[in-house]
C-alpha cells in the first residue's frame, strides 16, 4: 500500500505544481540595457538560459543570420547528398516521372509541396501519393511503389518518412526503382537499401540540422538541386517555400530554440501574411478570422490541424479527400482568374457549408471549395476522435491503476488509427504521463498503436530498446505488419516518430509480451522524470494586462516548442459567467469553460475592470471552485493572453487561456518562489 501512495502523491503533486521562475535582479537590468529591450523580455531571455547567459549568444538568438535559409551543407553526408542531386538531375534532363511519396500528416504535406512547387519549377514531372493513413499508416509505401512501376517511374523520393522502411526500400530495388529519402526521423540500426539518403541524422557532429522538420530536409534538398543546376529561385518563390515549410517545423514542434528553425518560421509566417497565392490565401480566409493577428504560436491551432485532418481519415476509395487535396490547394499559383473564383467562392460560403463533399467538389472545382473541403473533413475528424474519447474514459477504469501506472495503456476495438493520435495526446495530458492506445481491427492479426510522452520522457527510446531486446531473443522484429504485393505479401517495418509522439503496429500474439516489458521499463523511470510543471514568469496585475503587453512580447517571437509563449501569474480575482463548451460532436460532456476573469481590488469604486477568458479542459474544475469555495477569498489563475480582434489603433480586444485556477492564499503549498 505503500508504493501505491507514493505513487499517487507523485502524479497529484505533479498536477498542481506551478513554479514562479527566478532570475537575478541585476544580471535581468545588465541585459536589458545591453540589448535596448524591456525588462520583462530580458528576463523571459535568461529564465529560459537562452545562450547560456552570453549577451552576444542572445543577440544572435534575436536575430539569426539570413544566411542560415540557404544553407544546405549538412542536410545529410556530402556522399548521399551529392548522389541525390545528381540523381534528380539526371531525371530532369531526362524527363523522368519522379514520383514523391509523403507521409500524411501537416509535415508530409509541407514537404510534398515543397518538392513538387521546386522540382516543378526547375523542368521535373512529378506525381504525388500518400498512404491511406487508416490502412496503410505511415511510411515508404509498397503500394505506392508497385503504382509507380506501372506508371513507368524509376524515382521515388520519400519526405518526412522512410528512414527506417528497410523493407519496402528492398522491394523498390528489386523492382528496378531508385529511391531518395528525405527524411528527419532517428536513424535505425539497419539503414534502408537506398540510391541516396538524405537525414540530418547521418552526420556524426552536432549541427543545426538535426532539428529540421521533414519538410525542413525536403527544402534544403531542392535548394541543393538548384544550386546544382544552376537554375534560379526567385525571392517570391523561396518566400512560398517558406511559408509552406512553416507549417510542417510547427506542426512537427521543432525546437525554436534552435536559430535555424526560428529564421526559417519568421520568415515563413512573414511570407504566409503577404502572400498573393490564390491557394494560401484560401487556406488562411477559411482557418484564420480576418480580424485576427497571423502569428506562429496561433497557426497549430488554426490552419495546421486542417491540414492534418484529411490525412487521418482521408481515403480515396471511400471518396473522402486524403492529404493530395491540400497539396492540390496549396500549389495553386497567381492570378485574376483564381483571385476572381476564389471572392465569389467566399461569397457563397454559408450557402454551400452544408453540401457533401461531392457536390461542392462538382460545383466548387477551385481554391476556396478545396479549402472548404479541408475544413469539413476537419469537422469528421472531430466527431470520430470525441466518440472515441468517450469510450477510453470508460475503458481507463477497467484497464488502468492510474495511481500506479507510470505509462498508460489502453487497448480499444476498430478505432480509426488515423485519429487515435489525439486522442492519445489528450490521455497523456489528462493524467499528466506518457500514454499508449493500442486498436485491435476484428478483421486483422495486426493492432496499430499510438504513442504520446511528457517532456521529460523519451518514449521513442524505451520502445527501441524493447525492439532491440525481443529482436536479440527472437531473430525478428516486434515492429512489424504485413502488405499485399503481386504475388503474394511481404513484411515491413511499422515504428517511427519522436521522442514525444510515434507509433508502431505489432502482431496481435506479441500485444502482452509489448505490455509487459513496457511496465518493466516503466519502473525503471525515476520519479524526478515525472516532475515538469509550468514554468511561470511573473506575477502580473491587473493593470498590466492588455494590448501593450502582447506587443512587447511580440519583439522577441516566434515562439513554440522550446521557447514557449509566456506563462503570467494573476492573484486575488474573481471568476464569473462561466459556461461549458465543446465542439458540435461533444454533446456528452462539454469539457472546455468560457468565463470572465474580474478585477476585484477597485470595485468598491466602480472601477473593476474584466477579460473574456477561456480554459480548454477546465470546465468541471470550474464548477468545483465556484461550488466549494469562498468567493469573498478570489480565485489565482495562471494564463497566456492573446488578441482576439483589432481595432483602428490596432489594439484590439484582449482573451486570457487559462492554464489553471486554484483558490487565493496557496502560494505555500506549491508555488516555488
Amino acid at each position: 500500500m505503500s508504493g501505491m501512495s507514493n505513487e499517487s502523491t507523485l502524479f497529484s503533486k505533479n498536477r498542481e505544481r506551478w513554479k514562479l521562475t527566478q532570475v537575478g535582479v541585476q544580471e535581468i537590468t545588465t541585459l536589458a540595457k545591453a540589448l535596448d529591450i524591456d525588462i520583462l523580455l530580458a528576463k523571459i531571455l535568461l529564465s529560459r538560459n537562452i545562450g547560456d547567459g552570453n549577451i552576444d549568444r542572445i543577440r544572435d538568438f534575436l536575430n539569426p543570420d539570413s544566411s542560415l535559409i540557404y544553407d544546405y551543407s549538412k542536410v545529410s553526408s556530402k556522399e548521399h547528398l551529392e548522389r541525390g542531386i545528381d540523381r534528380v538531375s539526371t531525371a530532369i534532363k531526362n524527363q523522368e516521372l519522379i514520383v514523391i511519396n509523403g507521409d500524411p500528416d501537416a509535415d508530409g504535406i509541407a514537404g510534398v509541396t515543397i518538392l513538387v512547387t521546386a522540382l516543378r519549377h526547375m523542368g521535373a514531372e512529378v506525381v504525388y501519393d500518400f498512404p491511406v493513413r487508416s490502412r496503410e499508416g505511415h511510411g515508404l509505401q509498397v503500394r505506392i511503389i508497385q503504382e509507380a512501376i506501372q506508371r513507368g517511374a524509376k524515382l521515388i523520393i520519400s519526405t518526412d518518412c522512410g528512414s527506417k522502411d528497410v523493407d519496402a526500400a528492398s522491394y523498390a530495388k528489386e523492382q528496378g526503382i531508385d529511391v531518395i529519402i528525405t527524411d528527419h526521423h532517428i536513424l535505425g540500426k539497419t539503414l534502408p537499401d537506398v540510391y541516396a539518403l538524405i537525414n540530418p541524422q547521418l552526420v556524426e557532429e552536432p549541427s543545426f540540422f538535426k532539428e529540421l522538420s521533414g519538410s525542413g530536409v525536403a527544402f534544403k534538398f531542392v535548394l541543393a538541386i538548384a544550386k546544382k543546376l544552376d537554375r534560379d529561385m526567385p525571392e517570391t518563390f523561396v518566400e512560398f517555400l517558406l511559408a509552406v515549410l512553416s507549417f510542417g517545423t510547427l506542426s512537427d514542434r521543432m525546437s525554436l530554440l534552435n536559430p535555424m528553425n526560428r529564421i526559417l518560421v519568421k520568415r515563413g509566417v512573414d511570407a504566409l501574411i503577404k502572400t498573393n497565392r490564390e491557394g494560401l490565401k484560401a487556406i488562411r480566409r477559411i482557418c484564420i478570422d480576418e480580424r485576427s493577428e497571423i502569428k506562429p504560436r496561433n497557426l497549430s491551432r488554426t490552419i495546421i490541424p486542417r491540414l492534418n485532418a484529411p490525412g487521418r481519415i482521408g481515403d480515396k476509395d471511400q471518396g473522402i479527400p486524403d492529404s493530395s487535396i491540400v497539396v492540390d490547394l496549396l500549389t495553386i499559383g497567381v492570378g485574376q482568374k483564381h483571385a476572381k473564383k476564389a471572392r465569389e467562392l467566399s461569397q457563397i460560403f454559408q450557402s454551400v457549408v452544408d453540401l457533401n463533399q461531392k457536390k461542392k467538389n462538382e460545383l466548387l472545382g477551385n481554391a476556396m471549395s478545396t479549402a472548404l473541403s479541408v475544413d469539413d473533413i476537419n469537422e469528421k475528424r472531430k466527431y470520430i476522435t470525441n466518440k472515441i474519447e468517450e469510450e477510453i474514459g470508460h475503458l481507463v477504469e477497467t484497464q488502468c491503476d492510474i495511481t500506479t501506472d507510470r505509462i498508460l495503456m489502453i487497448e480499444g476495438n476498430n478505432w480509426n488509427p488515423g485519429v487515435i493520435g489525439i486522442d492519445t495526446d489528450r490521455l497523456k495530458d489528462r493524467y499528466l504521463r506518457p500514454a499508449i492506445l493500442f486498436t485491435k481491427d476484428t478483421s486483422s492479426d495486426y493492432i496499430r498503436a499510438s504513442v504520446r510522452s511528457i517532456p521529460t520522457i523519451n518514449m521513442y527510446q524505451l520502445i527501441d530498446e524493447i525492439d532491440e531486446e525481443f529482436f536479440n531473443q527472437n531473430n525478428f522484429s516486434m515492429f512489424q505488419c504485413e502488405v499485399l504485393i503481386e504475388g503474394g505479401k511481404r513484411k515491413v517495418n511499422a515504428f517511427g516518430g519522436h521522442s514525444q509522439a510515434c507509433g508502431f503496429t505489432l502482431h496481435k500474439k506479441d500485444l502482452e509480451t509489448f505490455k509487459f516489458m513496457m511496465k518493466k521499463k516503466s519502473k525503471l523511470l525515476r520519479e524526478e522524470d515525472f516532475n515538469y510543471s509550468y514554468e511561470i514568469i511573473e506575477k502580473i496585475p491587473f493593470s498590466d494586462i492588455g494590448a501593450k503587453l502582447i506587443n512587447k512580447l511580440d519583439e522577441i517571437m516566434p515562439y513554440g516548442q522550446n521557447f514557449e509563449y509566456p506563462i503570467f501569474y494573476l492573484k486575488e480575482c474573481d471568476i464569473v459567467k462561466g459556461k461549458p463548451f465543446g465542439n458540435k460532436y461533444q454533446s456528452v460532456q462539454k469539457p472546455h469553460v468560457r468565463f470572465s476573469v474580474k478585477d476585484v481590488s477597485n470595485q468598491k469604486r466602480g472601477k473593476g475592470k474584466s477579460f473574456p477568458a477561456v480554459g480548454f479542459g477546465l470546465w468541471e474544475k470550474f464548477c468545483d471552485l465556484k461550488g466549494n469555495s469562498n468567493p469573498k477569498i478570489g480565485y489565482d489563475l495562471i494564463f497566456t493572453c492573446e488578441k482576439i480582434g483589432s481595432d483602428k489603433r490596432g489594439d484590439g480586444d484582449v482573451r486570457l487561456n487559462v492554464l489553471d485556477i486554484r483558490i487565493s492564499g496557496q502560494d505555500n503549498l506549491s508555488l516555488d518562489v
